[in-house]
């Protein structure tokens, strides 16, 4: 009977490579969101920036365009946070694919040598039951 000596961390190896997928899939359902999010501020901005242009048409005070200039200005500082934020969950999700791959590339590498062992393991025993039937045929010509 075939045993593998490395099935435990060929195991290992598999789970490890699951929670590198579920990290990956956390990570770009993270990213998806955070670009969204990234998208609804530019949009917030780009209505503010109507808005003002359509309030210094009227007849505002400079102190609410003080305001107004102030809260743009503070929008814009929030979309450059955004923008970062975004960059940082993309090198986090690199880094997660890439640990993926390592994963995969190791777990493949077990299998692989578990096939050969395999295949050897089952080339000796068709040696072995070769010499067998060789005995019995050489035993029962001799009766």
């Amino acid at each position: 009977m075939f045993k593998y000596r490395l099935a435990s961390v060929l195991r290992l190896k598999e789970h490890n490579e699951k929670i590198c997928l579920k990290e990956v899939g956390k990570n770009v359902a993270l990213l998806r969101y955070e670009c969204k999010r990234k998208e609804q501020m530019e949009n917030e901005i780009i209505e503010l920036e109507n808005d003002f242009v359509y309030f210094l048409k009227g007849s505002i005070s400079s102190e609410e365009i003080s305001l107004y200039r102030n809260y743009l200005c503070y929008k814009y500082e929030l979309s450059k946070l955004q923008e970062q934020v975004v960059l940082e969950v993309k090198r986090d999700l690199e880094n997660s694919k890439e640990r993926l791959m390592n994963a995969i590339k190791e777990r493949k590498m077990l299998t692989k040598l578990r096939d050969k062992q395999y295949n050897k393991y089952q080339s000796e025993q068709e040696k072995l039951e070769q010499v067998i039937q060789d005995e019995l045929a050489v035993t029962t010509k001799r009766r």
